[in-house]
């Protein structure tokens, strides 16, 4: 009897310097923003409220996979 595989294969494309810089602005803004609530110059309701804005602005690939996962 022929075996087949059951396991898939997946090609990932590189990230180009669109992504880049769109995660790269993401993770400096989110940042200054954790940075400001250290200061105490934001709310911890301000802070989740930059966060989805700054989702919904940059779409950054890494950062959306961390803000789903908690």
């Amino acid at each position: 009897m022929g075996e087949t595989s059951t396991t898939a294969t997946f090609e990932s494309s590189p990230m180009d310097d669109g992504l880049f810089a769109r995660e790269l602005d993401y993770q400096i803004c989110k940042s200054i923003t954790e940075g400001l609530l250290q200061q105490t110059l934001l709310t911890n309701e301000e802070v989740h409220k930059a966060k989805i804005l700054l989702l919904q602005k940059y779409r950054p690939p890494i950062g959306e996979l961390l803000a789903e996962a908690g």
